[in-house]
């Protein structure tokens, strides 16, 4: 997500950065660490699927993470069809 939506789904949730009151500050603030830990995410998700392909596990390392990511998915749509 970029710092702008972050920012937003904060103010919706009435959380604030300790220090940052104004949107603006809370946007600079993030925009020093979202693009690092996205591409971070990317190169772990990466090294996992690469690490897998080279262990030999049941299916290829992309298969099984795309199956986790698909059940994930799923037990987060019951939990949020649960709240309701």
């Amino acid at each position: 997500m970029h710092s702008r939506d972050v920012v937003k789904s904060f103010v919706e949730q009435e959380l604030y950065i300790e220090g940052k009151e104004k949107e603006e500050s809370m946007i600079k603030h993030l925009n020093r660490y979202i693009p690092t830990a996205a591409a971070l995410g990317g190169i772990m998700v990466g090294l996992l699927t690469v690490f897998a392909d080279m262990l030999g596990a049941i299916g290829s390392g992309t298969g099984i993470l795309l199956a986790v990511n698909i059940i994930f998915s799923f037990f987060e749509q019951y939990e949020k069809g649960g709240r309701k």
